[in-house]
């Protein structure tokens, strides 16, 4: 199974449809900024799956939330912006309620910069922004690949 892991698409549709297209996945996470933009590809993919959040730039989203928890190919899943979390000078704030939560892998964006790293037996994932053309595939819940958009 192919996940496409990504946030911080910014109004770039266009990045967004080329590396759909592009890589082709069952599943498309959305970590938040321009949550809206998720929400459209989803109408455009219906055959995808898609989990999104929204971000601190996402006021006209009243569907999404803020955090979102889930299984995914048996894996628990924390799912957020980051902003909430402070994520942009420390991962403490996160790391707590990755553990309250009791997640196994922690996405997240804001920061615009891509980040993997396990701690405590949890993967904490930050794909970078897709408006830069940074974008992460997860493989069959085995490995995390960082790609950039040609």
């Amino acid at each position: 199974m192919k996940v496409l892991i990504c946030s911080d698409s910014h109004g770039r549709l266009e990045y967004f449809q080329q590396v759909i297209d592009l890589e082709q996945p069952e599943i498309v996470i959305f970590a938040g900024d321009h949550s809206t933009d998720a929400i459209d590809m989803s109408l455009v993919y219906r055959d995808v799956l898609f989990a999104i959040v929204k971000g601190n730039t996402d006021m006209d989203d009243y569907e999404s939330r803020e955090t979102k928890i889930f299984d995914l190919m048996g894996k628990k899943v924390l799912l957020t912006h980051g902003h909430l979390y402070n994520v942009k000078t420390t991962l403490e704030e996160l790391e707590k309620k990755v553990h309250l939560e009791k997640a196994e892998i922690c996405i997240f964006g804001h920061t615009h910069k891509e980040f993997i790293s396990e701690k405590g037996g949890v993967m904490y994932v930050n794909p970078g922004a897709l408006q830069d053309k940074k974008y992460m595939i997860y493989y069959g819940g085995k490995k995390f690949e960082q790609k950039i958009l040609k």
